[in-house]
This record gives structure tokens, C-alpha cells and sequence, in this order.
């Protein structure tokens, strides 16, 4: 009978990076930013989050960077995205559109 070897489980400011974990890593990366300019600005680390649709007939990549684009024409301050869901539209065959639902944050400014 062998020993079974147990493994501490830490707390999540414990973990390796000290972010709390998000898919793919963008809550990461936004708790990482955070904490590293939060002496500056302490409200900095609040995020409103939205969701888009991008849309392209050439590539996810590309209906990623067109949805983006838009919202970056009209919203301050984007910080990250996350791909929540992609999907697309077949023709004849062959695939028409793609299309990906986006997550994405943003900076609230200060009231005044």
C-alpha cells in the first residue's frame, strides 16, 4: 500500500502570479495591471465588462480586431477582452461568416 502524498492547496493571492485566475487568462492579466499601478490610481482596478460581436467573412482574428475597432471608437479605456464563443455561417458548403462573441473591460472614469 503505497502513501498518499497530499497537496496543499493555497489561497488564490498565494498561487503562482497572484491573480485570481480567469479564462485564458485575462482576469490575470487585468488583476496583475492592477496591482501594479493601484498606488497610483486605486479605482483604476474597477472594471465594467460588455459584450460584443464581431462578424468577418475572412477569419476570426479579423472579426475579433473589426469588433474591437468599433468599440474602441465610441468606449474609453478598453484594458482586455476574453472569446466567449465563436461560431459562424455555412453556405453552399463552405463557411460565409465568422462570427465571435467577445467579453470585454474597461476603466470606469472617476465621478465628478
Amino acid at each position: 500500500m503505497s502513501a498518499k502524498r497530499s497537496r496543499k492547496i493555497l489561497p488564490l493571492k498565494s498561487r503562482v502570479g497572484g491573480g485570481v485566475t480567469g479564462r485564458d487568462g485575462a482576469i490575470d492579466f487585468a488583476a496583475r495591471r492592477a496591482q501594479a499601478t493601484e498606488a497610483a490610481n486605486p479605482h483604476e482596478h474597477i472594471y465594467r465588462v460588455i459584450e460584443l460581436v464581431g462578424t468577418s467573412e475572412e477569419s476570426i482574428e479579423d472579426a475579433i480586431r473589426s469588433a474591437i475597432s468599433r468599440a474602441s471608437s465610441t468606449l474609453r479605456n478598453l484594458r482586455w477582452f476574453e472569446v466567449a464563443r465563436t461560431s459562424g455561417h455555412i453556405a453552399d458548403g463552405e463557411v460565409r461568416h465568422y462570427q465571435v462573441t467577445l467579453k470585454v473591460g474597461f476603466t470606469m472614469e472617476d465621478a465628478v
